[in-house]
């Protein structure tokens, strides 16, 4: 057996290199669900996992746990795991979330406004907007503009929860044409340019107001991708 399976399965290794073996596992297995790697429907077995990434039983397990915790798989006794469908009435309770959550945090970033924040937010509008680059670069810059923003607010929890959120709604622009297009679009990009112009100005009302406005419009555009 391999050393480092042998560390993990016997629980004689510490506890940290452990646990970085399950954060490896998870981040992997959640990559390529989210980016439609592992489609809907896709069957997850554990000794498959595990003979993939060299490692034991364990950590994936634990990662498969995690998964099943933030809905991105469900569990079938004896047959493994299963990547969940993702339905129309998943993308309006997300987007309802959403609306609930984001709009506010926009407000907070608008009156701290820091300048890191500001020229991050503009090099992603410029690599979402450059047609030159590669199309995952493009779509990864989307939902990372709404991580830097609702990052400012500093709440570990708020962040934990709108990671699943996006990661959920990115999985929609993989899986879905238009979903996708729309991400690239100009109306995306003037929703994002209109919402970090709020925040550079130092307009708490006005960010709230066009976070709001996109998140409706891209709500949208998601329910029409299942038509």
């Amino acid at each position: 057996m391999d050393a480092h399976m042998d560390q993990v399965s016997t629980g004689t290794g510490d506890g940290a290199a452990e646990l970085s073996v399950t954060q490896r596992v998870l981040a992997e297995l959640r990559q390529e669900i989210v980016t439609a790697q592992l489609a809907p429907g896709s069957v997850i077995r554990e000794a498959d996992v595990a003979a993939r990434f060299r490692v034991s039983k364990t950590p994936v397990r634990e990662a498969l746990q995690r998964l099943l915790a933030e809905d991105f798989v469900m569990v079938f006794p004896r047959r493994g795991y299963m990547v969940r469908p993702v339905g129309i009435t998943d993308i309006r309770n997300i987007m309802d979330l959403r609306l609930y959550i984001e709009p506010p945090l926009s407000a907070i970033a608008a009156k701290r406004r820091p300048p890191e924040l500001i020229e991050q937010l503009n090099a992603l509008l410029d690599v979402q907007a450059d047609e030159q680059a590669a199309p995952n670069e493009r779509l990864k810059a989307a939902p990372e503009f709404h991580r830097l923003i609702a990052a400012v607010a500093r709440n570990d929890r708020v962040d934990r929860l709108l990671r699943t959120y996006f990661d959920e709604t990115t999985r929609m622009h993989y899986l879905f044409q238009e979903a996708s297009a729309h991400v690239l679009s100009e109306d995306e990009l003037s929703a994002h340019r209109e919402i970090l112009d709020a925040i550079t100005a130092g307009e708490p009302e006005r960010a709230s107001q066009a976070m709001s406005a996109h998140l409706i419009e891209s709500n949208e555009a998601l329910l029409r991708s299942f038509y």
